[in-house]
Order: structure tokens, then sequence, then C-alpha cells
């Protein structure tokens, strides 16, 4: 056997083991598409039952309202504040109003105070009775005033903060 028909024969040994990884990667390929596609069809299936579950609390809600005759009334019993706390109240109020919810660091930035100050002020009015909502995320803690108090305060300003910020807000 000559040098090159040595040369041919691995040629082709090379040639067909690349075809049959190419198989493989074919085959390998199809079987990421089909599961690729099961994923979207159940990810789609389980928003339309999301969306559904969603309307069905929905409607119990209203059948509860038209059970009760009218929504429950939350009653908020609260201690005085000091004015320091009406001040991180008041800011806390505003950023809840710009954004969903906010920091520590926000509210001890926008009244240059220290982040420990700041959360010493939420602990004392929480500890007063005030609904703030601390919710946790990767380490961190974010606020927000119970909606219904919010909305109570805006309307009747309960705390007593004389500012224009308030009449602002609203």
């Amino acid at each position: 056997m000559t040098c090159r028909n040595k040369i041919l024969q691995s040629s082709d040994q090379v040639n067909s083991v690349l075809e049959a990884f190419r198989e493989e990667l074919d085959d390998h390929r199809e079987a990421i598409n089909e599961n690729t596609n099961e994923i979207q069809a159940s990810h789609e299936y389980f928003e339309a039952l999301n969306n559904k579950l969603d309307k069905l609390s929905a409607r119990l809600d209203e059948l509860t309202l038209l059970v009760k005759g009218k929504k429950e009334d939350k009653n908020f019993n609260f201690s005085p504040l000091t004015k320091r706390e009406k001040e991180v109240f008041q800011t806390l109020l505003l950023l809840c109003e710009m954004a969903p919810c906010t920091t520590y660091r926000e509210i001890a930035r926008r009244l240059a105070m220290s982040d420990a100050l700041v959360a010493q002020y939420i602990t004392n009015m929480i500890e007063k009775g005030i609904p703030i909502v601390k919710k946790y995320y990767e380490n961190k803690v974010f606020l927000k005033i119970d909606p219904d108090f919010r909305d109570l305060q805006l309307k009747q300003n309960v705390l007593k903060i004389d500012s224009l910020l308030t009449n602002w807000v609203r």
C-alpha cells in the first residue's frame, strides 16, 4: 500500500468519524429544540393558569365584599410620634409616592442621617403602631407604608404632620 492510499484511507476514516459526530450533534440539537418547545408550552400553560387564578381571586374578593356588604375598615392605633420620627415618616411617605418602596439609605440620604439612625426611628415607629412594611431581598431591607394607612394619612393627616410636604403629596 502506497503512502497516498494510506492518506486516503485515513482521510476516509476521519470523514466517517466526523459524519457520525455530525449526526450525533444533529440528534442532540433536535432533542434540545423539542425540550425548548415543551418548556415554552409549559410556560404558556402556567401563565394562562396564573391569569385564571388572578381572575378567580378577584371574583372571590367581589363575592366576599357582596356577602359582607363593604370592605372592613382598618383601625390604626398608634402612639404620637416625635418631631424627628415625623420627619422620617414624612420622607418615607414621599419616597413611597415616587416608587413602590424605599430603603434606609435613601431616607438617610434625604435627611442627612446615618442608616442606623433611620433604622432606629423606623423601629420606634413600628413599635408605636405605625404600619410600616419591611421586606427583605438580597440582604437589603425595603420599606413601605401600609396602603390603607397611607391613604388615611394623606386624607386626614392622622399623624398631625404640620408641613407643606403633606399637602404637596396629596
